[in-house]
């Protein structure tokens, strides 16, 4: 299976879980303590980074277009420092919470580790495997 395949579905999985975590919680009045706390940052980075990456490739015209393991880091460093950080400083209906980083940081390693070549035994390794 290629990269890409991998990627979408992992971003079809991730944004099934978020939307149906929404409506669980938002219409359905049903509270998944843990979920309701955690799930969201942690499928944050897959939805992000593939959408990113889609809009990269539409931008640079290039179909093989990837995040450089460089820009994922700085992507998880980002949405960690405006969402636990700068938000809760700005509005105090936000809360801080670090738990919240090991999420964002644990959603950018399965994004590394199911949609890039980064994590793979062999470098010479064909690019779409």
């Amino acid at each position: 299976m290629k990269l890409g395949q991998k990627s979408a579905i992992l971003f079809t999985i991730c944004a099934f879980l978020f939307i149906l975590h929404q409506y669980l919680q938002k219409i359905a009045g049903i509270s998944l303590s843990l979920a309701d706390s955690y799930l969201d940052p942690l499928l944050c980075m897959p939805i992000l980074l593939h959408l990113i990456v889609l809009e990269r490739k539409l931008f640079h015209r290039r179909t093989e277009y990837t995040l450089s393991l460089s820009h994922i880091v700085g992507y998880v460093l980002l949405v960690s420092i405006l969402c636990e950080i700068v938000f809760p400083l700005w509005n105090e209906k936000m809360t801080a919470d670090p738990w919240d980083i090991a999420c964002y940081a644990l959603g950018g390693f399965i994004y590394v580790a199911v949609a890039t070549r980064y994590l793979r035994k062999s470098a010479g390794q064909a690019y779409g495997d």
